[in-house]
């Protein structure tokens, strides 16, 4: 399989050294050219960003072309980039200063992102910002999913 995008989301333990099976979902979906090394961030939502190399190189081009440079140095400067490789066992070495940044402690989440990229969260934080619990909040992403003409039935009628 060749994806220009990751696709998907999997769920690993985290051992008491930091390190995190690669889910072989994702490395599946690796390209022969996207090797077995990534760069791993800071991101959003007190998330960790993953990227293959390529992908990295094409988000830093993206962030060096913004015109609000003030905006890009402060990104460039709050990543703290950790270059990261699978060992022999398929697993990547999380450092302990992102590990503590995102909150991971005994389990990781692995969420698609844009392109050959993946968020890592914490399961409970992404549950709590995502999770459908109730069933107002599954309303709501059937019909942002959906949208309303397709929730109707063939009568008009929802």
């Amino acid at each position: 399989m060749n994806f220009t995008s990751f696709i998907g989301q999997a769920q690993t333990a985290i051992d008491g050294k930091g390190r995190s099976s690669f889910p072989r979902e994702f490395r599946r979906q690796l390209g022969p050219t996207e090797g077995d090394e990534f760069v791993i961030t800071r991101g959003p939502n007190q998330t960790l960003r993953l990227f293959t190399l390529p992908e990295y190189e094409k988000f830093m081009a993206d962030l060096d072309s913004r015109s609000d440079r003030r905006q890009a140095d402060l990104v460039r400067r709050g990543l703290a980039p950790t270059v990261v490789e699978l060992d022999g066992q398929n697993r990547i070495l999380l450092p302990k200063i992102l590990l503590e940044y995102a909150g991971l402690k005994g389990e990781v989440l692995y969420v698609q992102a844009s392109g050959k990229t993946l968020e890592l969260w914490n399961p409970e934080r992404f549950n709590e910002k995502f999770g459908l619990q109730t069933n107002e909040a599954i309303a709501a992403f059937d019909a942002a999913f959906y949208g309303e003409s397709l929730t109707e039935d063939l009568d008009g009628k929802k």
